[in-house]
């Protein structure tokens, strides 16, 4: 049997196995296939610093993160970096769509809740992302975060508003583990007692009234990130696996979620 990706061949390794081991060694080979494809291409939110703040934050604001935490590189010591070449305040202002005056004052929050680090080089500033808030390329020992997945985050808010973005951004620490839905208890390993999060607790969480909640689920919905479920007069949501993850490898239950998701989206054409 060869490896049609890497041209190995793997038949001495199945020849020796039973069918039932040669199914889980084939389960193992793709996960670690995933893990290997995704490994650079995701950044981790850490939730307590983000639990911290996340009331403080506008929407707009948070939002505005999510569009620079593309352009975090390996290894850069959190450095917004476009081309080899460190983001400056017209770069930023063209990847955030706002004015001049709006950003300066944008960043200048985000630098006030040490999210962003500001250092002058010259007569122009270089900007940081702060590790206490999310770092790319290694993560810190023991702390609770969310794989922020690039590509697929990407394509969702690529056409979304800065505040529909930053519902996306605040939702970071309440992602469950294994999963998916939002809750109050992320780390929970019994699903049985999960508390999941409606919409009145989740605008609560977050410092935003339901309203404004209500408009940025329903756009976040439409694009694929979100998916409610009802159970009686009970709202849960689900986030897609391929925008949030924190486990290391797929389980089955991701590709349920995941084919939740595609039949959720044929359903609405």
């Amino acid at each position: 049997m060869i490896d049609v990706e890497t041209g190995e061949d793997l038949t001495h390794l199945y020849s020796l196995r039973s069918r039932k081991q040669d199914e889980a060694y084939r389960k193992k080979l793709e996960q670690e296939r995933y893990k290997s494809a995704n490994a650079k291409r995701w950044v981790a939110s850490y939730h307590d610093p983000i639990r911290a703040v996340i009331k403080d934050l506008s929407l707009i604001e948070a939002g505005a993160i999510v569009k620079l935490l593309p352009y975090l590189r390996f290894k850069s010591d959190g450095q917004l970096i476009s081309g080899g070449k460190p983001l400056k305040q017209a770069d930023i202002q063209r990847i955030i769509g706002k004015s001049r005056r709006a950003t300066n004052t944008i960043l200048g929050r985000l630098e006030a809740l040490g999210i962003i680090k500001v250092v002058q080089r010259g007569r122009s500033n270089e900007y940081y992302i702060s590790a206490e808030f999310h770092t790319m390329g290694d993560t810190k020992e023991g702390a609770s975060f969310t794989k922020l997945y690039q590509v697929k985050t990407n394509e969702i808010i690529a056409d979304l508003g800065l505040s529909e973005i930053g519902l996306l951004y605040k939702i970071l620490p309440f992602f469950h583990f294994s999963e998916y839905y939002l809750c109050a208890n992320p780390d929970e390993e019994n699903p049985e007692i999960i508390e999941h999060l409606g919409r009145d607790q989740l605008a609560k969480e977050i410092g935003h009234d339901r309203d404004t909640v209500t408009a940025s689920i329903a756009k976040l919905q439409r694009k694929g990130a979100i998916l409610s479920t009802k159970s009686g007069r009970t709202v849960r949501y689900l986030v897609h696996p391929d925008v949030m993850f924190r486990q290391t490898i797929e389980t089955d239950w991701t590709q349920s979620v995941r084919k939740m998701f595609a039949q959720h989206r044929a359903d609405r054409k």
